[in-house]
């Protein structure tokens, strides 16, 4: 069992968790606020088998995009 933790901005962060949330994982979201601009960031946990990780992280690249 691995813990997956993703920090995503908001824009992408309800695409990220729906995408997810479709592919049948369970995902705990938390507000945050990064530090250098206040930006609006979204945290995201899951726990997942060991197998499923890269599965997890491809929905999160696909649904979400660098700044």
């Amino acid at each position: 069992m691995k813990l997956v933790l993703a920090i995503v901005n908001d824009e992408d962060g309800n695409k990220v968790l729906n995408g997810l949330s479709k592919a049948g994982f369970s995902v705990t979201k938390l507000a945050t606020t990064g530090g250098f601009l206040k930006a609006g960031n979204m945290t995201l946990l899951s726990g997942v088998e060991d197998e499923q990780v890269q599965e997890v992280i491809d929905i999160i690249k696909s649904k979400s995009h660098r700044r």
